[in-house]
C-alpha cells in the first residue's frame, strides 16, 4: 500500500511537471490541442484526492488532536461564559481564541507538508499562467504559504533564491513573445521568492552568529 501510494505521489507530480511544460510551450504558440484549464482542475482534483488518502492514512493521529482541540476550546470558552453576557462581546471575545487555538493545533501538528508545498506551487503557477487578473491578496497569501513551506521543508534561503531568478529568467523569453502580462506576474513573484530568501539568509545568518558565540 505504501508503494502504491508513493508512486500515486510520483504520477501527480509528474503530471504537474507535464502541464508546467505545455503551459510554457502554449506561451511559445506551440499547442497540443489541450485545454490546460481542465488539466488543471484534473490536478487540483486528484491532489484532493491525495488528501482524502493521507486523512484516512492518518487519522489516528488526527482524530486524538481534533478532540484535544474541542475539549480545550469548549474548557476556556465555558471558563469565560460568565464574563461576557451580551453575544456581540462573547463574539469579539471568542473568535480571535477559537483562532489561536486552531493555529496552535496546525503548529503542533502538520498534517501536510509534501501537499501544502505542492498546493503552494499549484497557486503561484495558476497565477502566473491561467488567471488573467493580478490580486494583491492572493500574492500575499500564497508568498507565506512559500514562507512557511520553506520551513517546514527546513529549505535555504538559496533555494528560494533560485526560484526568483527562475521567474526573472522567464522574463525576457515572455517579452520576446509578447506575453507582457504573464512576463510581468512572473517578475512580481520573482521579486516575491527574492524577498523572502534574503529573509531567510538573514535568519540563517543570526543563527550562525548565535551559535557561534555560545561555542566561544
Amino acid at each position: 500500500m505504501k508503494t502504491d501510494f508513493s508512486k500515486y505521489k510520483k504520477f501527480l507530480f509528474n503530471l504537474l511537471a507535464i502541464w508546467l511544460c505545455l503551459a510554457i510551450l502554449k506561451i511559445f504558440k506551440i499547442d497540443f490541442g489541450l485545454n490546460l484549464f481542465t488539466f488543471f482542475k484534473i490536478l487540483l482534483l486528484l491532489t484532493f484526492i491525495l488528501i482524502i488518502f493521507e486523512v484516512k492514512k492518518r487519522w489516528a493521529e488526527i482524530r486524538p488532536l481534533i478532540k484535544s482541540f474541542f475539549l480545550e476550546a469548549k474548557g476556556k470558552v465555558d471558563k469565560s461564559l460568565g464574563q461576557y453576557p451580551t453575544f456581540l462581546s462573547r463574539v469579539v471575545h471568542f473568535f480571535p481564541l477559537i483562532f489561536r487555538l486552531a493555529w496552535r493545533g496546525f503548529k503542533r501538528y502538520v498534517l501536510f507538508k509534501d501537499i501544502l508545498l505542492a498546493f503552494c506551487l499549484f497557486g503561484i503557477l495558476f497565477d502566473i499562467f491561467v488567471f488573467e487578473l493580478s490580486w494583491d491578496w492572493f500574492i500575499l497569501f500564497f508568498t507565506g504559504l512559500w514562507a512557511w513551506s520553506a520551513k517546514l521543508h527546513r529549505f535555504e534561503g538559496r533555494i528560494s533564491i533560485a526560484g526568483g531568478l527562475i521567474f526573472l529568467i522567464m522574463c525576457p523569453f515572455l517579452l520576446i513573445s509578447q506575453k507582457e502580462a504573464i512576463a510581468e506576474k512572473a517578475a512580481v513573484w520573482a521579486y516575491m521568492f527574492l524577498l523572502v530568501g534574503v529573509i531567510q539568509m538573514i535568519i540563517e545568518y543570526i543563527k550562525e552568529e548565535r551559535k557561534s558565540v555560545k561555542a566561544k
